[in-house]
């Protein structure tokens, strides 16, 4: 039994005709009647009653018309839905976000929400490399904002902006009162850093080992929220992003640039392109390219 016949038997017990029906199916009459035909013989009874001139069910054909009619009513929901899916995709983004992209992510979000006012998303904090492929290897995130670049032909990073990776200190730290850093200055320091695997770790080292440094590494942590209540409570210096050190509460923490060795980390925006792309995530990386005036993703694919 498959969900042809049963729509050919639908349509011709509701259009009263089997010239109207295949009409209606765009099929031929013969091929409808074939399509009925077989139906009986694989059930093993007759649905129709073909000695009248009208089109009449029988017993059996009347209760499994009323069966036949949901199931091809509900067939149509999820043809309907698939066709939606496949224009828009499901009302639901969830990216992968780092945490200093926030100061310009909400604008983003708002103006997208303008035209999207029905889409449900959704914000993941996802930072190591790691984190992220596993988002997407399970379908967990659409797109992600990161400092981290694949050198993977399955996912595609597009470069955003720069930014600035700024040195933050307690209120009592000696080097408060100088106007700006050099690496040097933080030879003997305790440092906060990120664990391994985070591209932010990899610059600050990087930095450090081009002077023939070895850092004094005391924590290891994931979150920059977390970073910055260590070091308001003197337990260590911390090197972060700009935009991030610029939104912390000033008090109880100085901010200070490095002078003398200016670390940049790039951030990215990152989609798995094995995947396919719905319009919706479409529409969301193309905002969050224009926001930055890059090329459109229509044009990069081209």
């Amino acid at each position: 039994m498959q969900i042809n016949q049963l729509l050919h038997f639908v349509t011709v017990i509701e259009k009263e005709s089997f010239t109207t029906a295949a009409y209606a199916l765009h099929i031929s009459q013969p091929s409808l009647s074939t399509s009925i035909k077989r139906l009986e013989e694989e059930i093993g009874f007759k649905l129709i009653d073909r000695s009248q001139r009208n089109i009449r069910l029988t017993k059996e054909g009347e209760l499994l018309f009323k069966e036949s009619k949901k199931l091809v009513m509900h067939f149509d929901q999820v043809k309907n839905t698939a066709l939606n899916l496949k224009e828009s995709g499901p009302l639901h983004l969830s990216i992968g976000l780092i945490e200093s992209a926030k100061y310009w992510t909400a604008q983003v979000v708002k103006s997208y929400k303008i035209t999207n006012p029905e889409v449900f998303i959704e914000l993941e904090p996802v930072l190591s490399t790691e984190e992220i492929r596993q988002a997407f290897d399970n379908f967990e995130i659409h797109v992600a904002i990161t400092n981290q670049y694949f050198n993977d032909k399955t996912i595609t990073s597009i470069p955003l902006y720069e930014e600035k990776l700024t040195v933050v200190m307690p209120a009592d730290n000696p080097l408060k009162n100088k106007t700006s850093i050099q690496i040097w200055d933080l030879k003997d320091e305790e440092l906060i850093i990120s664990h391994k695997g985070y591209q932010t770790r990899t610059d600050i080292l990087n930095a450090f080992n081009k002077l023939g440094i070895t850092p004094n590494i005391k924590f290891e942590i994931g979150r920059f929220d977390f970073v910055s209540d260590f070091v308001k409570s003197g337990l260590g210096i911390a090197i972060m992003p700009e935009k991030y050190a610029e939104s912390l509460n000033p008090y109880n923490i100085h901010i200070r640039e490095i002078e003398d060795f200016l670390i940049f980390r790039t951030v990215y925006l990152a989609y798995d392109n094995k995947r396919y792309l719905s319009p919706l995530t479409k529409e969301f990386i193309n905002l969050v390219l224009g926001y930055f005036d890059k090329v459109s993703l229509d044009n990069i694919d081209q």
